[in-house]
């Protein structure tokens, strides 16, 4: 029965291998990609990949301008109160209420500039920016302090938070999956 169950399974990736490499179109009813114009604008703003803009937004919010978490995160990228008050002044935005967060151009915007800032903080380390916008940076901060974690792509596992080690994981196989299946994302 075991080793029947292993055949199923053999069969069944090669039959998803298959599906990727020949039909984008299938992957894309899973990977969908609202909001494209504003990542293209806002990832060529500040200089980042559009496919991790992508990947993250999925991630944090499966595209739900909406999304709300249990801890108060706001919107497509998930931006907490404190954190868009902070950016948005950076930005020079006259009027900001939290609500603006759940709009989507206005989270793209900030949310964007912010993981901007985070990579300029840990000197263009895109695996410490992600941990850090997850984590916060005062936490990935003391990981490189202490000798926790350098911000090495391969010494992931080190990560002391679960939750932040399995975020980048997902960040890291799905900038791959938007990079194949949107091959339009691209810095202009």
């Amino acid at each position: 029965m075991q080793e029947r169950q292993t055949d199923n399974r053999g069969w069944m990736l090669l039959l998803l291998i298959f599906v990727f490499l020949w039909h984008k179109p299938i992957f894309k009813i899973f990977f969908v990609l609202n909001y494209q114009t504003e990542i293209l604008q806002f990832s060529d703003t500040h200089q980042l990949d559009p496919a991790l803009v992508g990947a993250m937004v999925f991630v944090e919010s499966r595209f739900n301008p909406e999304a709300v978490s249990h801890k108060g995160a706001m919107g497509l990228m998930q931006i907490m109160p404190d954190t868009g008050e902070w950016a948005a002044k950076e930005l020079g935005t006259k009027k900001f209420s939290t609500q603006d967060l759940l709009e989507p151009e206005q989270n793209l915007r900030i949310g964007t500039w912010y993981l901007k800032y985070l990579q300029r903080y840990f000197n263009g380390n895109d695996y410490l920016a992600l941990a850090s916008y997850n984590a916060g940076h005062r936490n990935v901060s003391r990981w490189i302090r202490e000798g926790t974690w350098s911000g090495d792509s391969v010494k992931i596992e080190q990560i002391p938070f679960p939750e932040t080690k399995k975020y980048l994981i997902k960040i890291i196989l799905y900038r791959r999956i938007y990079s194949y299946l949107y091959p339009e994302l691209k810095i202009s």
